[in-house]
């Protein structure tokens, strides 16, 4: 599919979730919202199948978790920050460091006001168990809203779908009320990704989607498409390419963002406009980063045909700069 044609089905798929939003006391599940009522300027959208409103941003907690220079109360600070702007989607991980302590501390009372998706990196039930054991004991909670098998370019598919596997153990606790969704995610090896769709059990996808890694991994091709047939709900990851010097700065200071200063705006309109996309993760280091991140994505408009195709020529030649920085593209 050309870039001008995605865009042209994303903004159709835009105003359909729109309108289904509108229309949200029909919806059969809970509407997520912080104390004090939601942000007026954040949109929301349904989370596919799983018919959840979900904020446009979700709260990444990845680049503050891992950080040697944010701390658990500034992780803390963050989240009741993100509240209060009306973002009511929390990603996370056992992996993320002190992310999961944070968001356990912050959450308190409004646990249940807040869609809260964790990970697990596990190809066996029972690698599985023990990462979501110990990321309930973290976030203080008896169960969580999703849960992903993360990183699937990098397992063992066959292990991960056999009776043994991840797959299996979190679809009995889907079954058992300890997540009432699974998906899965990643960043690299796209075709990994087909067998686990296949199965038809899936309910929500995760992945590394911009418009400069779509000419390297190419996500947006070989399976979103498989996603929006499947109603799933679509979670983009990585809007601004990633940080700088990628996975191993997440342990150092703040290095920035791949993606340009001037970019950014034309990055978050480029995701939000991709068919069947719900909401983006967005992993601040500080409360400032936070509210720039509300503010592009309150101020979302579909990017007009000439941006399109400008933005188009300039992915096209920084993905030759930036090579497949998450890993091998197929």
């Amino acid at each position: 599919m050309s870039f001008d044609a995605l865009n042209s089905l994303s903004r159709r798929s835009f105003l359909q979730s729109a309108s289904v939003v509108g229309g949200s006391a029909l919806l059969a599940g809970r509407s997520f919202a912080a104390d004090g009522g939601t942000s007026p300027d954040l949109p929301r959208r349904v989370f596919g199948k799983t018919q959840q409103e979900v904020s446009a941003l979700a709260l990444g907690t990845w680049p503050c978790g891992r950080s040697s220079t944010v701390d658990v109360p500034a992780i803390v600070r963050m989240v009741k920050e993100a509240l209060n702007l009306g973002i009511n989607v929390i990603d996370t991980a056992r992996a993320y460091g002190k992310a999961e302590e944070a968001i356990g501390l912050a959450l308190g009372a409004q646990r249940e006001q807040v869609f809260l998706a964790t990970k697990v990196w596990a190809d066996t039930a029972e690698e599985a168990q023990q990462s979501l054991e110990e990321s309930l004991r973290l976030l203080k909670t008896d169960h969580v809203d999703l849960v992903y098998v993360h990183s699937i370019g990098d397992r063992d598919v066959e292990k991960v779908m056999s009776p043994q596997g991840s797959l299996g153990y979190l679809l009995q606790q889907k079954q058992q009320g300890k997540t009432r969704f699974v998906g899965i995610s990643g960043h690299s090896r796209p075709a990994a990704f087909l067998p686990l769709l296949e199965t038809q059990q899936i309910d929500a996808l995760l992945v590394a989607m911009n418009f400069v890694d779509r000419y390297t991994y190419g996500f947006e091709e070989k399976v979103l498409p498989i996603a929006v047939q499947q109603n799933l709900g679509v979670t983009c990851m990585k809007v601004f390419g990633g940080m700088k010097g990628g996975f191993p700065a997440a342990d150092g200071p703040n290095t920035g963002p791949e993606v340009d200063a001037q970019h950014l705006q034309l990055a978050v309109r480029y995701a939000l406009g991709l068919p069947g996309v719900s909401t983006l993760v967005i992993g601040p280091h500080t409360v400032e980063q936070l509210r720039q991140n509300v503010a592009f994505v309150a101020g979302y408009q579909p990017l007009t045909a000439d941006e399109a195709r400008q933005l188009n020529q300039l992915g096209r030649r920084l993905a030759t700069t930036w090579g497949p920085h998450y890993g091998p593209a197929s």
